[in-house]
């Protein structure tokens, strides 16, 4: 059967594709051959020729955009149930929780190169070098920590460069949260969390619950704490809500070494007028714990009475 014209000109076209030389050739020829037509076109003829040029580019991205739809993606399973299973064996052990599920479906997405890796970068804000040593230097103190003398004392930090230091144990007077407030109230325009606080305290300053319980110190410091915290929320004007504002408030200075010993006169009677007068319910009766030294061990105790005799032991007022 003999073949039509447009049979004829589709089987020119593909012989002429196999040869890249002819096929370019063939398209130049083409456009200069539009080019040359569209220059001597004028008014309505030009009009007419531009839109069935649009109508074929139309046409064309058409066709070419359903030719990708209707082309099936090449399936890794051999049927729809081994997908299926597959597929509810992943669900199964994602987490119930939508948000989580959105997070660990997006990494695998990531990973396996589905959608594109996110660009951002996380910022943290730096402390200053500056803010850094005043903190170290803060956590060297005399008034906040001191330093313990025995020989085995001692604590290895490995510096930035590598090496190695041996520095001398020292053991802070208060609590973190304590030494943060003094911190802060001597230091108000610095913003500096308590969490980055913690985090820059020298690895050789180590909390006072790190020293053994038979040191008087501890014992002395430990069981006035105790007692504040006590009858703390029975004496007004917060005198009494940790042992650094206790101290300050008995005496003049701490820097003087008479006040610190009770043998000053002005501050002797400092205690009765901020703490024994400010009771506010001196026989409400609340519970505390001491601790004691048994047979040359540590021991914590309860006990219970009114306000005024936790307010009246003897480790308050000396």
């Amino acid at each position: 059967m003999a073949m039509t014209n447009a049979e004829r000109m589709k089987k020119y076209r593909e012989k002429i594709k196999k040869d890249k030389v002819k096929y370019e050739a063939m398209k130049a020829k083409a456009r200069a051959r539009n080019n040359s037509i569209r220059t001597v076109l004028r008014g309505a003829s030009l009009a007419k020729f531009r839109a069935e040029n649009k109508m074929r580019q139309q046409k064309f991205r058409e066709n070419k955009k359903q030719s990708l739809i209707d082309k099936p993606f090449p399936s890794s399973f051999k049927s729809r149930q081994s997908f299926g299973k597959a597929l509810k064996k992943v669900n199964s052990s994602l987490p119930k929780c939508d948000l989580k599920k959105k997070v660990i479906i997006q990494h695998i997405a990531q990973s396996v190169g589905l959608v594109p890796k996110s660009t951002h970068k996380r910022t943290t804000l730096q402390l200053a070098d500056k803010l850094k040593n005043d903190v170290h230097n803060f956590y060297l103190r005399d008034d906040v920590s001191y330093q313990l003398p025995g020989k085995k004392d001692t604590v290895v930090v490995q510096e930035d460069d590598g090496s190695k230091v041996t520095y001398q144990k020292r053991i802070l007077f208060n609590n973190l949260r304590e030494n943060y407030e003094l911190f802060k109230e001597e230091n108000k325009n610095v913003l500096l969390s308590r969490t980055s606080f913690a985090e820059l305290r020298p690895p050789f300053v180590v909390p006072k619950a790190a020293l053994a319980h038979r040191n008087c110190l501890c014992l002395y410091h430990e069981n006035i704490c105790l007692l504040l915290k006590s009858i703390d929320k029975y004496v007004d004007g917060k005198f009494c809500s940790s042992l650094q504002i206790f101290t300050d408030s008995l005496v003049c200075s701490t820097n003087n070494e008479e006040c610190m010993f009770s043998s000053c006169s002005l501050c002797e009677d400092f205690f009765t007028e901020k703490v024994e007068e400010n009771v506010s319910d001196g026989n409400a009766k609340i519970t505390w714990s001491q601790w004691i030294n048994e047979n040359g061990r540590a021991e914590k105790k309860d006990f219970s009475g009114s306000v005024d005799e936790a307010s009246n032991q003897s480790v308050l007022k000396n």
